[in-house]
């Protein structure tokens, strides 16, 4: 199926792993030209160097912290120097951490310190708000445009059974935005949506899994098959699985479709609406 995404310029913050960069390789295969931000130099010019295998010169990135306004100004400024004006925005934080590997509190309520509530917020809330902030103008300006964010079940359901409160106190707030901005965005022809991630199978994930099982002295297949006993599916989804919804999002066959938390979660939403 055709996507009608030729040519349409997509920046993806948090692009060159997981969901994200699942994401750009289908936007890249769909004729997208794809502009990847993330922190991580070596990770992101190896994505870059993938999506340019499928459509030479079709991708490139930008290295930096998508926390800072001015860090997302520069990207938006060299998006607009490459490839002209945005058609998709994708916001794309993650928020699984480990203590070793991350040197973060893990998200108990009474042990996360102030600073640590501050600095999540900033990840999850702040890098969606700049990217929309951004990129909104241009999309105003071509009267079409996607915005994205790539979220968490936990902004519907908390998760009570993870070490989880900062995700659980913020990803509910990051969707609110993105609901009250796809009221207005609306007229424009402008959707706005948020996609709600159960457990996929990326390396953050399963990087977090490890850590987690450690923990809990248990084995990682252990946690893993306890984590999705309740999942209908009976097994993580695949970054792949979420990208190719997100890329029909991103489609003009998805007009209609604005103002939405679309959970994604293998069935394991209790929910009925």
């Amino acid at each position: 199926m055709d996507l009608g995404l030729r040519n349409k310029v997509a920046v993806i913050s948090g692009g060159s792993k997981g969901i994200g960069f699942a994401t750009a390789l289908i936007l890249a295969g769909e004729g997208a030209k794809i502009v990847l931000a993330a922190r991580t130099r070596a990770t992101l010019d190896d994505a870059v160097v993938q999506l340019n295998k499928i459509t030479p010169d079709s991708a490139f990135g930008v290295c930096g912290d998508m926390t800072e306004l001015a860090n997302v100004q520069a990207l938006m400024a060299e998006t607009h120097r490459v490839y002209g004006l945005v058609d998709i925005a994708i916001s794309n934080a993650g928020a699984l951490e480990t203590d070793p590997a991350e040197g973060h509190a893990p998200g108990h309520f009474l042990q996360t310190p102030p600073a640590e509530f501050a600095r999540k917020f900033r990840q999850l809330s702040l890098t969606a708000w700049y990217l929309a902030r951004e990129a909104m103008p241009d999309m105003k300006a071509k009267r079409w445009g996607r915005i994205l964010n790539i979220n968490s079940s936990s902004a519907r359901e908390p998760k009570w059974q993870l070490p989880h409160v900062l995700p659980n106190t913020l990803r509910p707030a990051v969707a609110g935005m993105h609901r009250s901005l796809a009221r207005r965005m609306y007229q424009h022809g402008i959707t706005v949506n948020n996609i709600l991630t159960g457990n996929i199978a990326t390396e953050r994930w399963r990087d977090y899994h490890t850590w987690l099982a450690d923990k809990r002295g248990i084995s990682f297949d252990e946690l893993v098959a306890e984590r999705c006993k309740a999942t209908p599916l009976g097994r993580p989804g695949t970054p792949h699985e979420i990208a190719s919804y997100i890329a029909f999002l991103c489609s003009p066959l998805a007009g209609s479709i604005t103002g939405q938390s679309v959970p994604i979660t293998g069935g394991r939403s209790a929910h009925i609406y």
